[in-house]
């Protein structure tokens, strides 16, 4: 891990954004010496430079609140534990990633070997209560905190599938969240998906991206949407798998001191797409502007968080970790990032609508969208996105932005008119708001799927009880 060279009692370099609620212990009952020993790193090293006056007669967390900094944290010996865990993406629990859409919370995917994958939970169910706890109103922080527990413990999980309830116990255990995942979109165009920058997470790309590269890989979808940071020497790794020689990013101290941070790697024949949002944050947006400014990759997606300062955890000899920020970043262009962030190339909304848009970026063209149970799939990869479909009466109707998307139609309003426009080369097609092939309900718009196959050449559908099948080339 690389060190701050001029802080020899610090671990490594860190850049986090936590997307996991962790919850850390305030610092009760600190030692004096403690107290001593934290007033004294903040007055030397932190960016912004406080001085005895600004920290003088307070506790640790008076402290460290009066610095105006969300990112500097103390950790005494049971908080560490749990961060440094969260860090690592291993915890106990069940194993599920959550999405919330309109108010509910579902299951977006279940780790393989998980628990809840053993007990028969799947992707798309509806959490519905635990324990008798109801979920009603309840946020995804606030039914994380009751489906973690201790190892050994069992919780009582009910989820709606396919209008059905459904219940099961399951035994917490130790999991480890997998922080890499790749696939195959089509022939050439390769999916690589990363949530966090831990320990190990450069050697994992590595080993995809190689595997990716065997099986014909003529360019890349990065997927970095919800990645709030981590190690910033696992960002250092992962850009010298795509940049032969330069600089990631320029860390500048409350002195105005640039230290460069140096990439030494290789180069790769072919384009990088990066898919970022409002979650991709830290060590993703370093990262993300690194490529681009290098020419290697394209952003697609929404603006990222905005986090461009740089933490070191610095051990106390009195015990306990300090987290605390030392520097600021820039890109290797000079760009500031911190409280900005980088805005996309292509600006998309939606997380199905993001990867297809960067998919055709990538070169991309035979799609496959499926719906089942709740579940979105494009080329095989899953989203849990419940308001993606309808079936009314029968009929199929696709959300207007998706469906625009899937066809490769921009999509416009006419709010004078009331009238939808699609268009695709030379080709348009309009709408009104009021046609009954057009259904609204909660604020969203949906459109017969039959109407996109008829109005665009490429596009099919077919359709099974409550499954539906969409197809564009």
């Amino acid at each position: 891990m690389n060190l701050i060279r001029n802080l020899r009692r610090s671990a490594a370099l860190l850049l986090a954004f936590s997307l996991f609620f962790v919850y850390v212990p305030a610092a009760l009952g600190a030692s004096s010496q403690q107290i001593e020993e934290v007033r004294q790193l903040l007055e030397t090293y932190h960016l912004k430079g406080p001085d005895d006056s600004e920290l003088a007669n307070k506790e640790i967390e008076e402290m460290v609140e009066s610095l105006g900094d969300p990112y500097t944290e103390y950790f005494d010996d049971e908080a560490w534990k749990i961060y440094s865990t969260e860090l690592e993406q291993t915890f106990v629990g069940i194993g599920i990633v959550m999405t919330e859409n309109n108010g509910k919370v579902y299951v977006e995917d279940v780790f393989a070997e998980g628990p809840a994958a053993l007990a028969g939970v799947q992707a798309g169910d509806l959490l519905v209560s635990a324990d008798g706890e109801s979920f009603e109103g309840k946020t995804m922080a606030d039914i994380q905190k009751v489906v973690r527990g201790e190892e050994g413990t069992e919780v009582a999980l009910t989820v709606l599938r396919g209008g059905k309830t459904l219940k099961f116990k399951i035994t917490r255990k130790p999991v480890h969240v997998p922080v890499v995942a790749a696939r195959m979109l089509e022939k050439g165009i390769g999916y690589l998906a990363l949530s966090s920058f831990t320990s190990e997470s450069g050697k994992e790309v590595k080993r995809e991206l190689e595997k990716l590269e065997k099986n014909g890989l003529t360019s890349l979808v990065l997927d970095l949407r919800n990645n709030g940071g981590g190690y910033v020497n696992a960002a250092q790794e992962i850009a010298g798998l795509f940049v032969q020689e330069g600089v990631l990013t320029h860390m500048r101290d409350r002195d105005g001191n640039d230290q460069p941070l140096s990439i030494s790697g290789t180069s790769r024949p072919y384009e990088v797409v990066i898919l970022v949002n409002g979650n991709t944050a830290s060590a993703s947006e370093l990262l993300s502007g690194a490529l681009r400014d290098y020419g290697v990759a394209k952003l697609v997606g929404t603006k990222t968080y905005g986090k461009g300062v740089v933490q070191s955890l610095m051990p106390l000899k009195s015990g306990g970790v300090l987290k605390m920020t030392v520097q600021e970043y820039y890109t290797p262009k000079g760009k500031k990032v911190d409280q900005v962030g980088l805005s996309p190339n292509v600006v998309l909304e939606g997380a199905a609508e993001q990867l297809i848009g960067a998919f055709r970026l990538a070169g991309g063209e035979k799609l496959i969208v499926g719906w089942h149970n709740g579940v979105l799939t494009v080329n095989g990869l899953r989203f849990s996105q419940p308001e993606a479909f309808r079936k009314i009466s029968n009929q199929w109707y696709v959300n207007l932005k998706l469906g625009a998307s899937i066809a490769g139609a921009k999509l416009t309003y006419d709010a004078k008119s009331r009238t939808y426009t699609l268009a695709k080369g030379s080709q348009k097609q309009t709408i009104k708001a009021s046609d009954p092939r057009v259904n609204v309900k909660d604020g969203r718009t949906s459109i017969d799927v039959r109407l996109l196959a008829k109005w665009f050449e490429g596009v099919t559908f077919s359709s099974s009880g409550d499954a539906l099948k969409l197809g564009s080339r």
